[in-house]
């Protein structure tokens, strides 16, 4: 069974992050909430494992200093899935 990683922020924070990653969802948190549980209710359907991983603004901004990677949502995927697999 595949596993399906998903950012878990508080509404705080996802106000942050809209300004500090590039192309992050500019959606209300309760929009995007909303969002976000119809594309875990459709990994879901397909069989897959759904695993939400904690993450604040001054992680991945540490993340990318860190690396030397772009502050975009690309960027922010690929934490979100590091984090949540390692």
């Amino acid at each position: 069974m595949a596993i399906q990683y998903f950012a878990k922020v508080t509404a705080s924070d996802h106000e942050t992050l809209q300004r500090i990653v590039k192309h992050y969802p500019l959606s209300s948190y309760a929009d995007w909430h909303l969002k976000e549980m119809s594309r875990m209710s459709d990994w879901r359907s397909r069989r897959h494992a759904i695993k939400m991983v904690p993450v604040t603004p001054e992680e991945f901004e540490a993340y990318c200093k860190e690396r030397g990677v772009p502050s975009d949502i690309i960027t922010f995927k690929a934490f979100v899935c590091e984090k949540g697999g390692g």
